[in-house]
């Protein structure tokens, strides 16, 4: 109705001129008809004055103010609106002398223009009374030129808009976009196109879906969730294969950086190759980094550390450092100072108060602090941000994390798969065992990983008890059934009431009809009455009698026995009048049943049988061959192929081959090595070489010892020196303590006071040291740190002097065989202290000045 009014009310100004004109022409006439509402008689004048002049821009005019009119019963403003663009065409080819006459109507352009505009807005009036897109649409086609036009649109764009807001689908959004992607509405609707089409694509949140979603949509906003979602699904059981079938398939991925370093940590743990697509430069620098040894350093009031060749690793920044690392030898990948843990490369990987790190496996920590557990990847990645009571690793695949008592399972990659509602979770090779009031779930571990790809976890019935074995079988029991399952938790013995104990071959099962071997998978022997074992020995009753059985073949491997024995390694078969040895499975032996048998146990897993016939003793070895015969009280195994014999309490040797290398004259004898040993006579002390064949007599007041291949130390009369193989001295039999140094050296110790002498020349090389201290005693290298009166210096068995003696103090801040030392000048004059760094060859690393308090504070007290 007001759009009619509106409309009404410009028709009235728009006439009042062609009322007051003065021709009476066929198009005035029925303008002035209109005015009037005689509609009828109105149309059929202006027709005939077309059918006269179809180029009529009057009566088409009049036309369009016919049907623009109210009040007409047959009111169209798409009719209006054609007509008047006819007239508007009709006028651009009227001559000037119609023009003229048009005027006197009136009638011109602007009337015209002025008429159209007014036809615009009632059109735009009534698009928005409609407000529909389809109705700007139809506004927006139609009425091209009216001043509304681009308001139109932004009205249309906005209804469209709302439509698809109450659809939300993404093709809903997706449709708005391909019709308007100029709309202002555009970039809000693009991200909701987005958002819904990665939710709809991937509303499964299985993995597949993810990769194709990837794969189609490479350029989604989503990529990163996508990817993480992808990364942390394909890795989820978290061995190394995982993580290097992600980076084969995904190299450029925003996860690649994650999946390198936990990958490079797991690979490190399993003392694995590092492939090369695995390494990056960040990983290069620290597998670098991670070489050395770190040494603490103190320059301008701050703490830094660097490597035994002198570079800084981590620059000066810390005010305090642990005590423990004042004195260097830092092999620690992480180090702590203060309320951080820093990366040798200086990033620092947690700040808080810090009570404890411990290293859980995998490249990742545990950081006990006083509120809680916290668990942080060498890497600096977080597997989650929460506290936790406790962490650990599940075998080398997961982690387990606490809270409330309550433990869960976790990915490498943060991903949560199993809920915080057990008591324990523990693994047994391939198995997780789940525990929750008192009873056991059980669950392949592999498994686990699925439940990441929306897998349902299913899991074993409960057992009232679970044992690991050795083996990686695993015992259960639920009330009176036993049973045992393998890696793949298939049953390896058979549920049923009975009592299941585990053996060297597999298991033994017992019930009510007799004992069984289980030597393989749902395999097992017939019923004995019962059973022996000593490994490598299987012992079954069987009607009676006794038989040795192999359990894997379940035959016998011995005929019936009346009883059967174990001694040592062997096996004793007794059978009326006879014992039967059995060495090997191979081996037999058969004696009279008056023999005594004897185990003589050797080294380096050598046994022997020893069997007694009155004062003989008859040896034999593994193999049941003959060794020898020998009439003594005793023998037992030495070293080396050779026997220790006695006889009325005096010792001797005899050889694998039984014959005499030592009378048996000897109050003790040492156990032979490299073919020399120590000799005991009448509270003297001697040595023989069985390989040289020298003896040295004994008559000394200790042990000798071989100080290399032809030296000895001896002592006596409270003093030691050096012997010869012909117990011909070689130094003066006069010092308190000798040591071997090298070949033609020794070190010893006189007056309190050590020197190395050198034997061959007779000379002391390096003399009047008051103390000394060993870096490094091994074969390969002596290296020791010595004082001279007040001054300290280096000398090394093989180099020589490495530092000279001419330092107030040097400290070995380095390790054993990477040695770093800090020596020490002290300048009282100046109260200072100058302290300069070495590395093992003596080469000068660093130097620094230190007053008193600064000294202080970098000097290793423990040293």
């Amino acid at each position: 109705m007001w759009l009619k009014k509106q409309v009404g009310v410009t028709l009235i100004l728009l006439m009042l001129p062609v009322l007051a004109g003065a021709q009476l022409a066929i198009e005035q006439s029925a303008l002035n008809k209109i005015a009037k509402g005689k509609w009828a008689r109105a149309k059929v004048l202006l027709v005939k004055a077309l059918n006269k002049d179809s180029l009529n821009t009057a009566a088409h005019y009049g036309l369009s103010v016919y049907f623009f009119a109210p009040a007409n019963p047959v009111f169209h403003i798409d009719s209006a609106y054609d007509y008047a663009l006819r007239a508007l065409f009709d006028f651009r080819y009227t001559s000037l002398k119609q023009r003229e006459r048009l005027r006197k109507i009136p009638l011109d352009s602007t009337l015209l223009i002025g008429h159209r505009a007014a036809i615009d807005s009632a059109a735009f009036e009534r698009a928005k009374a409609i407000n529909t897109e389809v109705g700007y649409n139809d506004f927006i086609r139609r009425f091209k030129s009216a001043s509304q036009h681009a308001l139109a649109i932004e009205l249309r764009d906005e209804v469209a808009y709302l439509d698809a807001l109450k659809e939300n689908t993404y093709t809903a959004y997706l449709s708005y976009l391909e019709k308007y992607p100029a709309a202002s509405r555009s970039t809000e609707a693009k991200a909701r196109y987005d958002r819904l089409l990665f939710e709809d694509k991937t509303k499964s949140g299985k993995l597949l879906r993810y990769e194709s979603f990837l794969h189609e949509y490479p350029t989604t906003p989503y990529r990163n969730e996508v990817e993480k979602q992808i990364f942390e699904i394909s890795t989820a059981s978290g061995g190394p294969n995982v993580f290097k079938n992600f980076l084969a398939k995904y190299a450029r991925s925003s996860k690649a950086a994650i999946a390198r370093a936990l990958l490079y940590h797991l690979l490190k743990d399993e003392d694995g190759l590092i492939p090369a697509g695995v390494m990056n430069d960040s990983i290069r620098n620290m597998q670098e980094l991670e070489k050395y040894l770190l040494i603490p350093f103190f320059k301008n009031g701050r703490y830094g550390f660097m490597n035994e060749h002198g570079k800084e690793i981590i620059k000066p920044v810390f005010d305090e450092i642990p005590d423990s690392y004042l004195c260097g030898d830092i092999t620690d990948k992480l180090i702590v100072v203060g309320n951080s843990i820093i990366a040798r490369n200086g990033a620092v990987l947690f700040r808080g108060v810090i009570q404890k790190v411990e290293d859980i496996g995998g490249g990742f920590i545990k950081v006990i602090t006083p509120d809680c557990v916290k668990v942080i990847h060498f890497s600096g990645f977080n597997l989650n941000q929460d506290c936790f009571q406790d962490a650990k690793f599940l075998g080398k695949n997961y982690i387990a994390l606490q809270k409330g008592n309550q433990w869960s399972v976790w990915t490498f990659t943060g991903r949560k798969l199993i809920d915080y509602e057990w008591d324990d979770i523990q693994t047994h090779g391939d198995i997780v065992i789940f525990v929750r009031s008192k009873e056991y779930s059980l669950v392949q571990l592999v498994n686990i990983a699925t439940v990441a790809d929306k897998h349902a976890l299913v899991f074993s019935q409960r057992y009232d008890e679970v044992k690991k074995w050795a083996t990686g079988l695993l015992w259960v029991r639920f009330g009176k059934i036993e049973s045992v399952f393998d890696k793949n938790l298939t049953p390896w013995v058979k549920a049923a009431n009975q009592k299941i104990s585990q053996s060297f071959f597999g298991a033994i099962t017992q019930n009510s009809l007799g004992w069984k071997l289980h030597a393989s998978a749902l395999k097992s022997s017939q019923s004995f009455f019962r059973v022996k074992i000593s490994e490598p020995w299987v012992a079954v009753q069987h009607d009676e009698y006794w038989y040795l059985i192999d359990p894997q073949n379940q035959e016998f491997q011995s005929p019936a026995f009346d009883s059967i024995g174990f001694t040592g390694p062997f096996s004793v078969g007794i059978k009326s009048d006879s014992i039967y040895l059995y060495l090997t499975k191979g081996n037999l032996l058969k004696l009279p049943l008056t023999a005594k048998v004897f185990f003589m146990p050797g080294k380096d897993s050598l046994s022997y049988l020893m069997i007694e016939e009155h004062k003989e003793k008859i040896v034999y070895d593994r193999n049941a061959q003959l060794l020898f015969r020998v009439t003594c009280d005793g023998i037992t195994y030495n070293n080396e192929g050779f026997f220790t014999i006695t006889e009325k309490n005096k010792y001797g040797i005899i050889s694998y081959n039984g014959s005499l290398r030592l009378p048996v004259i000897y109050d003790a004898l040492g156990s032979i090595t490299k073919g020399v040993i120590q000799t005991l006579k009448d509270k003297k002390f001697g040595m023989v070489s069985l390989t040289l064949g020298k003896e040295i007599a004994p008559n000394f007041d200790k042990n000798l010892v071989q100080n290399h291949a032809t030296t000895i130390i001896a002592s006596l009369n409270g003093f030691v020196g050096l012997i010869d193989w012909n117990a011909k001295p070689i130094t003066p039999i006069e010092f308190e303590e000798i040591q071997y140094w090298n070949d033609s050296s020794v070190l010893v110790k006189k007056n309190f006071n050590w020197s190395i002498y050198e034997f061959i020349k007779k000379k002391i090389v390096l003399g009047n040291v008051k103390n000394i201290k060993w870096v490094t005693n091994s074969i390969a290298e002596k290296i020791m740190i010595f004082r001279q009166e007040n001054s300290y210096g280096v000398i090394s068995n093989t180099r020589g002097i490495v530092i000279p003696a001419t330092f107030t103090d040097i400290i070995n801040l380095g390790s054993e065989s990477v040695p770093l030392y800090f020596t020490e000048k002290h300048v009282e004059e100046a109260a200072i202290f100058v302290v300069i760094y070495y590395d093992k060859n003596g080469t000068q690393l660093r130097k620094q000045v230190y007053e008193a308090d600064d000294y202080e504070r970098i000097y290793c007290s423990e040293n």
